[in-house]
């Protein structure tokens, strides 16, 4: 294998393209073997392998400083800098990220994991290496779906003002997750579809040939500004050129021929550019070429006949639109990822994906509320922060019906410390007029979407990623209702807060009861508004608070704050997550790390209860 040549990406910086292309069927499978395993970002990274190669051999990393936008396109890169013997713990806790990792790899620039950020980050490098005096250059590596994003406009915007070259790299394969929307697709699809320019462009080659121009840069030079005045004259207008960089493209993303030429003829000139290179997600693996979405994050341990939370979101959405016709849903570039893809086959006049762009999906959820619709806005935990001053300013502040339904909310595996859902209690729950609410399981979920229907102010529903094996019965929901599950006659008093430590506490109280110890079980399914008489009635009781969340401002402060506020004494002991990152590993794996597992609540619960008792 040619790959167990390559230490550094100078290595290859004397192959040939017949090498090359060897090296990328190389890097393929070393990806899919890896990937078919532990699970990861597979046809993200299949498609960019011929684009990362390029990258490699035509710019200077580390020197030039490589961004990846959200950087689940990153493997190929990770297998050019040295890291082919621990690629095989892609994604294993204390093993290799899935994104760029700056404590992994000087070739590693920056943490990634959200969309839409590189080019604001290759922003303030150029200004650093510009005041520094450096020769060294950005090359940003950005997808189409993630240029549907508002801050990669707002650098775009920024990006004339930076007096230093920069190299954008436009992957368009016209997917983020699912296939792109909105007019930035259908620009980038018409810009290389077009069979007009397309003949033009192959004639312009042939023409440029007859030329004598020297210098294979000036010759590409002159190509490339014919070319583009052809463009511009059949496609009216060239958008990134209004913003001042010279654009290279379309190119064949999977043609390392023509990527190295375009590459050195941008990498010689003095201009910030933008090259659009077409590539197809997935390539080189059929099955996920033909099916990219499924094969976007793929899991080893994924079996189709396992019911999630979101597949069990998209049913009950299914069943509460058919019933009434001012139920919306909203998703920004995750419609399949949140459940709704047969929702948005039945109504499609009330489903709309907006593409990556949070804080619009929020905002434009505040406008269908304000005439007479109820939107639901599905979002990932990580991906809602983005949209936090919507949430307050659009939608709070004028107390309207939307409801947020947050997908993997509190501990998510695998992806580490970008994905984790440990946030939104607490910048949610601060936030007046919005209402919080935790299911225990996906029946409950279920009847918590059915009870929205009749509130009409801003509402949160929050869930985890995958399942859980809790299947108590559900009572009816009443606003601020907890659900106890289990009662017992001793003064140990345990609340859970979500799904995930309802599964987890319910372990917990067997466990105690296997000593001697029996506990009430309480499912604290509101989070705003609290349960205020059933608080009232713990004066004296040793409380404790179970939550897969920051413990600073999160489920557990809420407790103590109302018995502070109330003067109720009790012993309270607050568990969730500590002051710190979460690396990527497995559920249990993360639950034990943080203290949160059965086995060590257990211990620690004992403890609380004798010296108090």
């Amino acid at each position: 294998m040619l790959l167990e040549n390559v230490n550094k990406p100078s290595d290859i910086k004397g192959f040939s393209i017949d090498q090359l292309n060897v090296l990328a069927k190389d890097i393929r499978q070393v990806i899919l073997d890896t990937v078919m395993e532990n699970g990861g970002h597979l046809a993200s990274s299949l498609g960019a392998v011929e684009t990362i190669i390029a990258m490699h051999y035509c710019f200077n990393a580390p020197h030039d400083k490589f961004v990846f936008d959200v950087g689940h396109q990153c493997y190929a890169h990770k297998l050019l800098t040295g890291r082919q013997a621990e690629f095989r713990t892609l994604r294993k806790m204390g093993g290799m990220a899935g994104f760029p990792k700056r404590n992994e790899s000087e070739y590693d620039v920056v943490n990634t994991g959200h969309s839409s950020t590189s080019l604001s980050v290759a922003c303030g490098l150029s200004r650093a290496l510009l005041n520094q005096g450096s020769d060294a250059i950005t090359v940003s590596l950005i997808g189409d779906g993630a240029l549907t994003g508002g801050l990669a406009f707002e650098a775009l915007n920024d990006s004339v003002t930076v007096n230093k070259k920069q190299i954008i790299i436009l992957n368009d394969n016209s997917m983020s997750i699912s296939e792109n929307v909105g007019s930035t697709a259908k620009y980038l699809l018409k810009l290389h579809s077009s069979n007009t320019y397309k003949s033009f462009k192959n004639k312009a080659y042939g023409v440029v040939k007859g030329f004598k121009i020297d210098g294979v840069a000036n010759s590409m030079k002159f190509l490339y500004k014919a070319k583009n005045s052809i463009k511009y004259f059949l496609q009216g207008g060239m958008p990134f050129e209004q913003f001042g960089l010279r654009y290279y493209g379309p190119l064949d993303g999977h043609n390392l021929s023509e990527l190295i030429l375009a590459f050195n003829t941008a990498y010689a000139d003095n201009e910030s550019c933008i090259i659009h290179v077409v590539t197809k997600k997935g390539y080189g693996y059929l099955e996920a070429e033909q099916n990219p979405a499924k094969y976007h994050g793929y899991s080893p341990s994924k079996k189709s006949n396992v019911v999630t939370f979101s597949s069990a979101y998209g049913e009950s959405m299914m069943k509460i639109a058919s019933k009434s016709d001012k139920v919306y849903a909203v998703t920004a570039a995750m419609r399949e990822g949140t459940g709704l893809e047969s929702y948005a086959k039945m109504f499609p006049d009330r489903f709309s994906d907006v593409g990556i762009a949070e804080g619009h999906a929020a905002t434009m959820s505040a406008g269908l509320a304000l005439c007479g619709y109820k939107p639901y806005f599905a979002v990932y935990s990580s991906f809602l922060q983005r949209a936090y001053d919507s949430v307050i300013h659009d939608i709070c502040m004028q107390d309207l019906p939307v409801t947020f339904c947050v997908d993997r909310a509190g501990i998510v595996p695998d992806d580490g410390e970008t994905h984790q859902g440990i946030y939104d209690l607490n910048f949610l729950r601060l936030v007046p007029n919005m209402a919080v609410m935790c299911p225990k399981s996906m029946e409950e979920l279920d009847a918590m979407l059915e009870w929205s229907l009749g509130y009409n102010h801003p509402l949160t529903i929050r869930y985890p990623k995958g399942s859980t094996s809790v299947n108590s019965a559900v009572c009816d929901i009443e606003l601020g209702k907890w659900d106890v599950i289990s009662t017992a006659d001793t003064s140990l008093v345990i609340l859970a807060c979500g799904a995930r430590m309802v599964e987890v506490g319910m372990d917990v109280v067997s466990k105690l009861s296997g000593n001697g110890i029996n506990a009430t079980f309480v499912n604290a399914r509101f989070v705003k508004p609290m349960d205020s008489e059933y608080l009232n009635s713990l004066e004296g009781k040793t409380v404790i608070t179970l939550e897969d969340n920051v413990l600073a401002g999160g489920f557990g402060s809420s407790v103590l704050e109302y018995f502070n506020a109330n003067d109720i004494t009790a012993h309270v002991s607050c568990y969730g997550i500590d002051d710190q990152m979460l690396t990527h590993a497995t559920i249990a794996e993360i639950l034990k790390m943080s203290n949160l597992d059965a086995d060590t609540l257990t211990e620690k619960i004992t403890a609380k209860y004798k010296l108090y008792n």
